[in-house]
């Protein structure tokens, strides 16, 4: 059991969940580039931190590939100009988790812990995945951070401490997601999920916030992700449960194709609301709906705040420099530091002591924002209490964040994922 942390408040997601573009994957001794991620790690010596990035290369959140990559290849830059961990610069070593295959992804687990020795693992991007992994994780001698996996079931499974949830899971965004909703006034509301990990939970919990606010739910139900048959039945259930809003959540193909089939049965966003999450939110998105962008005009949907109000932090000016799209770019920045601290702070790689000090780092101590700020102060024996690009990183029991700041975007006329100029909803359930 975790002794409960305090981090403090959402300090820097601002250029954070802009995610990762300053460094993705310009700098060959730190990252693989795009095209795989084979042969990605530089010779490093036995007392050197190895971070393994298991990233959706391909699959279905391929699209947002470089705004995971970008910010770890960032905070590696970072560590590495203020003198490494341990006297030894970091390196990265990549591995594709496929998005939705179980198989390539353990075989990259495999890969990145048995030959590449890593210590430290980022990803897999999604919750399906982290769950498949959670046993593997548990038992190897390495510690895990998550960006980007939402789940909130994955808080109660065995993890033996080695994983910490940097993104606010979906106990937080499902309640940020149904006020949207009741705001804009609607009644009788339809939920369609993909039928996994993220798409269940995520589902359940807007349910859940919805009933609470007094609108009436009246469609609940999950779609296969990989039907080779397509979604007409699905969403003609959909339509028979006469909803004056749809909710959405999926990834980029699954769901590009349900709202593709929608606009066919004549329920797309321009006559029936649509609403979604994180999952779908994306430059390409339109892609996966038709040949026209504007197909999907008038989606809405929430995601982590890529610049939280009034949050300021180095990471934002060098990220916004790399023109890549902002989505879970902070939190695995964030990842990457903390680790790299954490190792620092214990003078140790082995998992159990990167695991405590991940803890230590974020909690009571002297507050600092950058890797070398930091260091130094524990170069000088003191405490710290890393503010990151994130936010607030106040961590519960099972080492998960307990508040988020969402951000309210919505589809224009050209398929690009605009911020609204509304308030972002914050969700904190640190007391």
């Amino acid at each position: 059991m975790r002794t409960t942390t305090k981090w403090t408040r959402l300090l820097a997601l601002l250029a954070g969940l802009a995610l990762i573009a300053a460094a993705c994957g310009d700098d060959d001794d730190t990252a693989s580039d795009d095209e795989g991620s084979d042969d990605t790690t530089a010779e490093t010596s036995d007392d050197a931190l190895v971070i393994g990035a298991l990233l959706p290369e391909s699959g279905s959140l391929s699209s947002i590939i470089g705004a995971l990559r970008t910010p770890i290849n960032l905070a590696v830059d970072e560590i590495n100009e203020a003198g490494g961990v341990l006297g030894s610069d970091v390196t990265v070593a990549a591995a594709d988790d496929a998005t939705d295959d179980s198989t390539q992804a353990q075989a990259g687990f495999d890969r990145l812990v048995n030959s590449e020795g890593i210590q430290v693992l980022l990803g897999p991007a999604s919750s399906t995945l982290a769950e498949g992994l959670m046993d593997a994780i548990a038992n190897n001698d390495v510690v895990a951070c998550s960006g980007s996996n939402t789940a909130a079931s994955l808080e109660d499974l065995e993890d033996n401490g080695h994983y910490f949830g940097f993104a606010p899971n979906d106990n937080l965004q499902g309640p940020a997601l149904a006020e949207v909703i009741s705001s804009d006034g609607h009644s009788n509301v339809a939920i369609l999920a993909r039928n996994d990990t993220y798409g269940t939970g995520f589902a359940d919990a807007v349910a859940t916030a919805l009933q609470d606010a007094g609108i009436n739910v009246v469609h609940n139900e999950t779609y296969d992700p990989e039907a080779t048959s397509g979604y007409q039945s699905d969403v003609e259930a959909l339509v028979q449960s006469d909803p004056d809003a749809a909710v959405i959540i999926g990834f980029s193909d699954d769901g590009g194709a349900i709202v593709s089939q929608m606009i066919e049965q004549g329920v797309g966003p321009d006559s029936l609301p649509i609403y979604t999450g994180d999952g779908m939110k994306g430059s390409s998105f339109w892609e996966t709906v038709g040949e026209d962008p504007s197909l999907v005009e008038g989606i809405k949907g929430t995601a982590p705040a890529a610049a939280p109000a009034g949050v300021e932090h180095p990471f934002y000016d060098a990220y916004a420099e790399t023109g890549e799209d902002t989505i879970f770019s902070a939190y695995f920045y964030d990842c990457a530091i903390a680790s790299a601290l954490a190792a620092q702070s214990a003078d140790s790689l082995a998992a159990d002591d990167i695991a405590d000090a991940m803890l230590e780092v974020t909690a009571d101590g002297t507050e600092c924002q950058t890797f070398a700020e930091c260091k130094d102060l524990l170069d000088e024996g003191e405490d710290i209490d890393y503010q990151g690009a994130s936010g607030d990183l106040t961590l519960n029991d099972d080492g998960h964040v307990l508040s988020g700041a969402y951000d309210v975007w919505a589809y224009d006329a050209e398929g690009a994922d605009t911020t609204l100029d509304e308030p972002q909803i914050v969700i904190d359930r640190t007391e």
